[in-house]
């Protein structure tokens, strides 16, 4: 069974058309869409606020925490694929400033038409039984949204469509041809972060682990005579690590730390690209005269590591101040919205501290009480090799600043993407 919505390549309003759209069957400027594209915007407006979308979907995992969770109608009218769908013509200006070093003019106002379509059909398409709700002017979902990340279990890696190859109505034909196998919560074609251009892969996540095992084991796959390799997300992800490759944001592991593409050029020995189009700030002779640093080798200091648990709810610099009671605290690493981690004192102090607070350690202004235990060495090796990962990430992120000038960095995965731990 597909997936309700129509799912898109990338989130919000950056992906390029695959060809032309048919202008929407209306008389004048006050009859509605026809039935068929009324029902397609209907579709794929309920999909942006579905788990499977909001779950990579960044734009709209932003908007749903502004206005109470509305998002209106002229926000929503500017996503490349309601474009498409309503017959929103591109703006000449638009088209022409899309050149290297240019920044994008703030966007021209939509004609008020094509805004008062798609809330017709919305508002005429949205029934009780949906998970999301309108208004005059916008949508929203019922429910609170809960990030998740049980979908990179349920996800399989694609390879074997052309690269560069856009087809029209892509989405939906894939999604399609999918459901036929199982459950589609949603399909995403992998493009080239610059160009945009389709890679030729896929990211199609289904409904259970169970469905996405099975697919990815078929061999006989073939769309559109193109024969397809599938294969687990996690193993593909596994696969790029053992071979010591840049990891992509959208084939990430939730709750790991990964280098940003800058990092992992200079960690390489490769030069890290400019952004497309722009000019070198420093001259070759320069950038040779850099001197760039070297990762400190982390050596494992006996008596300073101590785990702690029930850290529920706890800021991670009331976490601190909680433990620094114990001693100077050097390094607190915890996973996000984990309630156990380890801290590093700076003075060996482990024992005395366990010791101290046998009967548990309260935070400050909450009800919560810490519990602190010894360390064992499978918890304190994996500790010292996070500690090194993320020296070296550090000292590659410097190095980037450093050779790009200005101490600014360019290009690559976003900041929010490249650290995803709570410590410091």
């Amino acid at each position: 069974m597909a997936a309700e919505g129509i799912p898109e390549v990338v989130a919000a309003a950056s992906i390029p058309a695959a060809a032309p759209a048919a202008a929407p069957v209306a008389a004048t400027e006050e009859l509605s869409l026809d039935s068929q594209v009324a029902e397609k915007v209907v579709s794929q407006v309920k999909h942006y606020f579905t788990d499977a979308n909001l779950n990579h979907d960044s734009f709209m995992r932003k908007g749903i925490t502004m206005h109470d969770g509305w998002i209106p109608f002229s926000t929503l009218i500017r996503f490349n694929k309601l474009r498409q769908l309503i017959g929103v013509p591109e703006d000449p200006k638009i088209i022409d400033m899309r050149r290297p070093n240019k920044r994008l003019p703030r966007p021209p106002p939509i004609a008020k038409k094509f805004v008062n379509w798609l809330a017709a059909a919305v508002k005429a398409g949205v029934t009780e039984a949906d998970a999301v709700e309108v208004n005059d002017s916008s949508v929203r979902r019922k429910e609170p949204f809960v990030e998740s990340d049980e979908w990179f279990s349920r996800t399989v890696h694609v390879k074997g469509l052309p690269y560069g190859q856009e087809y029209v109505d892509a989405s939906e034909e894939l999604t399609e041809f999918f459901a036929q196998h199982g459950e589609v919560a949603l399909l995403r074609m992998r493009r080239n972060p610059k160009t945009k251009a389709f890679k030729g892969n896929l990211l199609v996540e289904f409904g259970t682990v169970e469905q996405a095992e099975a697919v990815a084991q078929m061999t006989d796959l073939e769309f559109e005579g193109h024969k397809l390799a599938p294969v687990m997300l996690s193993a593909y992800h596994d696969e790029k690590m053992a071979a010591d490759e840049y990891i992509h944001p959208e084939l990430c592991k939730p709750g790991q730390t990964y280098p940003t593409f800058e990092e992992w050029c200079v960690a390489h020995g490769r030069e890290v690209p400019l952004p497309r189009g722009a000019k070198p700030k420093v001259a070759e002779t320069k950038k040779s005269k850099v001197k760039l640093l070297t990762p400190k080798e982390i050596v494992a200091v006996p008596n300073v590591l101590v785990k702690f648990t029930g850290a529920e709810g706890i800021a991670i610099d009331d976490l601190k101040k909680a433990l620094g009671a114990a001693g100077n605290v050097k390094y607190v690493d915890i996973q996000n919205g984990a309630t156990e981690g380890i801290v590093r004192f700076k003075e060996p102090v482990a024992e005395q501290a366990i010791e101290s607070y046998a009967e548990g350690m309260p935070v400050e202004d909450s009800a919560v009480v810490l519990r602190l235990e010894a360390v064992n060495a499978e918890d304190e090796s994996a500790f010292y090799e996070r500690a090194k990962a993320a020296s070296e990430a550090a000292i590659a992120r410097k190095n980037a600043q450093a050779l790009n000038g200005n101490g600014k960095r360019s290009g690559g995965q976003s900041e929010s993407s490249s650290k995803r731990t709570r410590s410091n």
